[in-house]
């Protein structure tokens, strides 16, 4: 029962990527930055006109950041001043902001149609997209699950943020979780027809990873 249960989890956390990289069986921690790959391959992006904008549902208006991030309102209730990401994933991971990180124009955005499921899918052609998923889950079962699955997990020093890269038994990744606390991260998957190489994936998330690397 265990195992199914875990089994679940991983399933809610996304679909298979159809990439493969070089393994790296490093635990789950905070990545020390690799001067030479991230400051060749991690670029902070600005391309928007910092201004506040409306947000729907929301009294306050929200930020846009030079690299088209939206910050949406913080809550007063909140002991420090970091920025937490909310459950609106599209509203703040614009077209923009993705189409700079990827490197490929986003033509339309889709977010879940269920309101438990916290994500945006981004296509940059008719069929082929990738996927942020929020999710409220620990870390450390989604590591134990995959790999109880026979999957290694990795952390790769490109991304500048605390991060897991997740392999299959035939050496192709699964999945990339940024990690933003024990028990909250952002997944990153791709559709299985998509042609990304693995270091356009990961680069791609190195380069979000450079941009929310302070946020919780």
């Amino acid at each position: 029962m265990k195992k199914i249960y875990l089994f679940t989890v991983i399933i809610l956390s996304g679909f298979i990527f159809s990439a493969c990289v070089t393994k790296d069986t490093s635990d789950v921690q905070n990545s020390p930055t690799s001067t030479n790959s991230v400051s060749q391959e991690t670029k902070s992006v600005g391309k928007c006109l910092p201004e506040n904008v409306s947000i729907e549902g929301y009294g306050d208006k929200g930020k846009k950041l030079s690299n088209c991030f939206v910050e949406y309102p913080g809550e007063p209730s909140r002991q420090d001043k970091s920025y937490y990401i909310v459950e609106d994933i599209c509203g703040q991971f614009t077209k923009e902001f993705i189409s700079i990180a990827l490197g490929k124009t986003i033509i339309n955005t889709k977010s879940s149609d269920h309101y438990t499921i916290f994500n945006c899918r981004y296509f940059f052609d008719d069929e082929e997209d990738v996927m942020l998923n929020l999710n409220y889950l620990t870390i450390a079962n989604q590591k134990k699950g995959h790999e109880e699955m026979g999957r290694t997990t990795a952390v790769d020093p490109k991304i500048p943020m605390r991060n897991m890269v997740v392999y299959q038994e035939n050496n192709l990744i699964n999945t990339i979780f940024l990690v933003l606390s024990d028990d909250k991260f952002i997944s990153i998957n791709r559709s299985s027809n998509s042609n990304l190489s693995s270091e356009q994936l990961i680069n791609f998330a190195a380069n979000i990873g450079q941009e929310i690397k302070n946020y919780k």
